[in-house]
């Protein structure tokens, strides 16, 4: 069940699971090391069921601040994209963005946007060429949540 609130979907059930397919998880990797050391952004899309949210593909988005630290999605082309899944039956979970060379912890300008989403599923994930790390986290009505992640080989 999906709420439409200021023309985006938000999910409204409560998720405990963020599961990527391979191949989300494959695309995920090539856009993050390819726009290495900038930061990259994009949309997890899927299903959602029992409070698994299966991210079954992800949609870049361009980081107009264009920086190592922060990133800024473009809200036509966020909605726009968001739009166009729901057109092939994808629902939308949430966002992705990297840390390069940092972490996958919730910065204070991450927590800050995160309270203005509640409800989707935040994809932090650090990287370096030598390694990358991952943490999915939602903000609901019972604060932060750091969900279990799994990546699976097939869906």
């Amino acid at each position: 069940m999906n709420l439409q609130i200021d023309h985006s979907v938000v999910p409204i059930v409560k998720i405990y699971v963020l599961r990527l397919s391979r191949e989300a998880y494959l695309d995920l990797y090539h856009h993050i090391s390819e726009k290495y050391p900038l930061e990259a952004c994009g949309i997890l899309l899927g299903r959602i069921e029992n409070g698994i949210a299966i991210v079954t593909r992800i949609l870049p988005l361009r980081n107009i601040k264009e920086s190592r630290t922060e990133f800024w999605i473009d809200e036509k082309e966020w909605i726009g994209k968001i739009l166009e899944a729901q057109k092939q039956g994808l629902e939308y979970i949430g966002l992705y963005h990297s840390h390069p060379d940092a972490e996958p912890l919730p910065s204070p300008s991450d927590r800050h946007r995160m309270l203005e989403c509640p409800g989707e599923v935040w994809l932090i994930v650090g990287y370096s060429p030598s390694s990358l790390t991952m943490a999915a986290y939602r903000v609901g009505d019972d604060g932060y949540s750091l969900l279990s992640l799994q990546v699976q080989k097939s869906i």
